[in-house]
């Protein structure tokens, strides 16, 4: 009777279970908002960080774009000089 006991305290055993199939790995979507373009950053104080990023949450868009549009804005209004150059740089280099 005692062994009986003993027998139904323990644990019941656990039923190994089939090992999981591994899964397909697919690659990642290329980022097509990224594509042909090139990184352009600086670095910030913490303060200002925060001031953009809050900026960019009441506008509902992200960092990226808000930067986006104040450079755009900036050649509007002062970048006259620097297409030029561009250009006149993209001029020379298809002239060699």
């Amino acid at each position: 009777m005692a062994a009986q006991v003993a027998e139904s305290l323990k644990a019941p055993e656990k039923p190994k279970a089939a090992p999981l199939p591994e899964p397909a790995v697919e690659p990642a979507p290329a980022k097509t908002s990224r594509e042909g373009k090139r990184f352009l950053g600086y670095y910030v104080d913490p303060t200002r960080h925060e001031e953009i990023k809050q900026a960019a949450l009441d506008e509902g868009i992200q960092i990226q774009e808000l930067l986006r549009q104040a450079v755009d804005a900036w050649m509007d209004a002062n970048g006259a000089e620097a297409v030029a150059a561009v250009e006149r740089r993209r001029a020379r280099r298809a002239g060699r």
